[in-house]
């Protein structure tokens, strides 16, 4: 709090300006709340309910007025001494909350961006019945593994995305996300490959997908259930070496053959 006997002007205005950062701060922590509450239920449906309620924040129009106010003050002569020294441990609480309102924001729109991610494969592929499952990855930004529960038949193609809020942006599958790509056969799920060329590398995405995988056979329809996972060590030598990629299916609870196929019961 500003000490009393500095000047008026000075103390309202770094007054206001973090009463307004504490205003923006508690009104940010209800919106990311219920955010949360959609993430942790992976509800499809409230997700597309509520879809013309999830906007963007944009930084500078919601904290104009808080740096407005700021600014001035720091424009300002002061004098040595205790109104000095007050007025400077106001103006650090001010960045300080200013910082992390930012941060907040930033959150909060990536999150939004997610979701936008999934409107989109949903429009563009023109698919009814989603399976969707939230997670976080290494760099702790939502990620959102994404696939459909047609059914499937022998032999059929069917995809898996781990989008995470730049799909929709740039509408290129292979940079924007993480595409796993498999096929039903009798008894067993064969994917093909991994797409390793997106803009985030190395931040988990592979492995929450491969993670999820069983519960997400477990949604899909199939003919006949479905026992293993099987499929064969792919090397992309632009994007990861061939040994470590062993090393990631092993991981993943998957056993490696010497010829490079893997499998893993489920």
């Amino acid at each position: 709090m500003v000490y009393k006997k500095c000047r008026k002007k000075r103390r309202i205005k770094i007054e206001t300006s973090i009463k307004d950062l504490i205003s923006i701060h508690n009104i940010l922590h209800g919106k990311m709340n219920e955010l949360k509450k959609i993430i942790d239920c992976d509800n499809i449906n409230e997700i597309l309910q509520n879809k013309n309620e999830f906007n963007e924040i944009d930084i500078e129009s919601m904290l104009t007025n808080s740096n407005g106010n700021i600014n001035s003050i720091k424009c300002m002569d002061f004098k040595k001494g205790k109104c000095k020294s007050c007025i400077d441990e106001s103006i650090k609480k001010n960045h300080y909350l200013n910082e992390n309102i930012q941060k907040y924001i930033n959150k909060y729109n990536q999150y939004i961006n997610t979701f936008k991610d999934i409107f989109y494969l949903k429009n563009e592929y023109n698919i009814d019945d989603l399976f969707i499952r939230f997670g976080f990855d290494k760099n702790y930004d939502l990620v959102c593994l994404v696939c459909d529960k047609m059914r499937y038949y022998n032999n059929e193609k069917g995809n898996i995305y781990i989008v995470y809020g730049n799909l929709h942006k740039t509408k290129s599958e292979y940079k924007s996300s993480l595409k796993m790509e498999f096929k039903y056969k009798d008894d067993y799920i064969y994917i093909d490959r991994i797409n390793a060329s997106t803009d985030k590398l190395r931040c988990g995405h592979a492995t929450f997908a491969l993670s999820n995988l069983g519960s997400l056979i477990k949604n899909m329809k199939f003919p006949r259930s479905v026992n293993y996972i099987k499929g064969y060590v792919n090397e992309n030598k632009k994007y990861i070496k061939r040994k470590d990629l062993i090393k990631f299916y092993k991981n993943n609870g998957f056993f490696v053959y010497k010829d490079l196929a893997f499998e893993k019961n489920i």
